[in-house]
């Protein structure tokens, strides 16, 4: 499904079709203002929640465990504390009533930097002012499954299926800003016809990131590639060796099924048959999607076949000013504006590349999930709102990755008034959501496999195509 996020109110930056390439001078976005800021309460003294031992640092969703600022002192709760610590007393006086008094929520964040974490901090104390409900971003000893956690792009019909997922079809029924929410990241938390997460953000590597100074020490002009036969031109053009030496690599992918993804969207194809039921990668679509993706390293030799080596640790190569051209996360960029200054500041985004048949690309869509069998899906869904609302939101998920919008009202984030991330964040218009079965955490690696084969030469396109396909049907059908 195709939606108009930032296109609504921007459908002019589709550019034109005809002609293979938008048209990147001059835009300006229209915007919706944000929705205003939550409102706090006064100088309220925070009062203590509960006496319980402070959970430890935060445990991130893939299990890992890392030092955080969710270190409380003994006998605090989250709530007990300020964003940052005054030494100022304050004194104390009474709230009044506030509708989730006691109540207490697990609230499992994961993969948060430390400006993420103090924004954290800071929702959960204003949180509890509102509502009285104290957040804990660690799971209680003994309670199982949090109350809510974060859930990456492959996560509705994976845990949907499994019924771990709570319902939450009256609650968005009776929200006003459910509509605000873009058509296709509601499609995207919707398993079975019920809704099972509420969207915090988008993001999508589909937009083309290029370098225009490479563009011009190369003889050519600033102009991005719009098609994949401008690509295909450019990328040898623009590739620098010294022998089998790659010092600048022309176009540059990663040999990933998402990748692959992008091409057989934008060739007419998809994964799999309509109601995802059957793979559908080895179709003619399949098959010139493929092409296209091995073709740069095996065909025309403008990157090394298995993609360019930054040389600096932690440092993307893009972001090292080895790639002339390649399709980017926004938080790659994010990592050249943080660690290479002079390569953010020689970069352009354009939108994503018009296939044989299609300009399109990829959504992926970061969700707060609730657990089905929490003791209080009420105050659930008041955190979720909070936690998705457009300030918090922007703080804790936003600002520090540099993620994409997921609806109509964080189209006014100062982020998404400057390039390249205006130019970024207008691209969700080309963006669908992935066509995603409920085993798709074993079909991903599987295909990635598939892919891998192809662009290293060791499989022909045709074998990887009716191998890739073999296996995924085996996944889903467990025959």
């Amino acid at each position: 499904m195709r939606f108009d996020g930032l296109g609504r109110a921007a459908s002019s930056l589709a550019g034109t079709e005809s002609s293979g390439r938008c048209d990147l001078d001059g835009r300006l976005l229209s915007r919706r203002a944000a929705i205003a800021s939550v409102i706090g309460i006064g100088s309220l003294a925070l009062l203590s929640a509960c006496g319980r031992t402070a959970p430890g640092p935060v445990d991130a969703v893939s299990g890992g465990t890392e030092r955080s600022v969710f270190a409380w002192r003994d006998g605090q709760s989250p709530s007990d504390l300020p964003p940052q610590e005054v030494e100022a007393p304050v004194r104390p006086i009474a709230p009044p009533p506030r509708p989730f008094d006691g109540v207490e929520i697990s609230f499992r964040f994961g993969g948060l930097n430390p400006a993420s974490e103090g924004a954290v901090r800071a929702a959960i104390v204003e949180f509890f002012k509102l509502t009285g409900i104290t957040v804990w971003p660690r799971t209680p000893a003994g309670q199982g499954a949090p109350d809510i956690w974060y859930g990456g792009g492959l996560w509705t019909p994976v845990l949907a299926a499994k019924g771990q997922v709570l319902e939450l079809d009256d609650y968005v029924a009776s929200w006003d800003e459910w509509e605000d929410f873009y058509p296709g990241v509601r499609e995207d938390v919707s398993y079975d016809g019920h809704v099972m997460g509420i969207p915090y953000r988008t993001n999508y590597r589909g937009s083309v990131v290029f370098r225009p100074s490479m563009f011009e020490r190369a003889g050519l002009g600033p102009e991005p590639p719009g098609t994949w036969e401008e690509l295909n031109e450019l990328a040898p053009k623009l590739t620098v060796r010294d022998g089998d030496t790659f010092e600048q690599a022309g176009f540059n992918l990663q040999h990933h099924t998402q990748v692959h993804e992008d091409w057989l969207r934008q060739a007419g194809g998809n994964t799999f048959n309509e109601d995802l039921t059957k793979p559908s990668n080895n179709t003619p679509a399949g098959r010139i999607a493929l092409a296209q993706h091995v073709r740069h390293g095996l065909q025309d030799g403008s990157m090394p076949r298995e993609g360019i080596d930054s040389r600096v640790p932690n440092l993307h190569a893009f972001c090292a000013g080895r790639v002339a051209i390649q399709q980017l996360w926004p938080g790659n960029v994010g990592n050249c504006e943080t660690n290479a200054g002079a390569v953010f500041d020689d970069l352009e985004v354009a939108p994503p590349l018009q296939g044989p048949e299609r300009r399109v690309m990829q959504l992926y869509v970061d969700k707060y999930m609730p657990w089905k069998l929490t003791r209080n899906p009420d105050a659930v869904f008041e955190t979720l709102k909070y936690f998705a609302s457009p300030g918090p939101n922007y703080e804790i998920n936003v600002l520090g990755d540099r993620s994409m919008p997921c609806r109509y009202a964080m189209e006014g984030y100062d982020l998404y008034q400057t390039e390249p991330y205006r130019t970024y964040a207008a691209n969700v218009q080309f963006g669908e959501t992935r066509q995603v079965v409920p085993e798709h955490f074993d079909v991903q690696p599987a295909m990635s496999r598939w892919v891998e084969k192809a662009a290293l030469g060791e499989l022909s396109v045709d074998e990887t195509l009716r191998g890739m396909d073999a296996e995924v049907l085996e996944i889903i059908t467990g025959t």
